[in-house]
């Protein structure tokens, strides 16, 4: 499919890839460029799931939430 980027500099996924992906408001996308390609994954449930489970457990560290999350971009990358 092609799609166009728009005056901010932005895509719209088609609904047809949306659908297949299972992807909604919100969804966590992992983007990455190889070989001058655009590659997107979902990363789906399973970072929501990862929260769920752990949060009951009183973090031994004093980290932001942003510090956190800037950690968490650099796993995925």
């Amino acid at each position: 499919m092609i799609v166009s980027v728009s005056k901010g500099l932005q895509i719209t996924i088609p609904s047809l890839i949306r659908e297949e992906l299972g992807l909604i408001v919100g969804s966590k996308v992992d983007i990455n460029v190889k070989n001058k390609e655009i590659i997107l994954k979902p990363i789906g449930d399973d970072l929501e799931k990862v929260f769920k489970e752990t949060e009951h457990i009183k973090p031994k560290h004093k980290l932001t939430a942003k510090q956190m999350d800037e950690i968490n971009e650099k796993m995925f990358r």
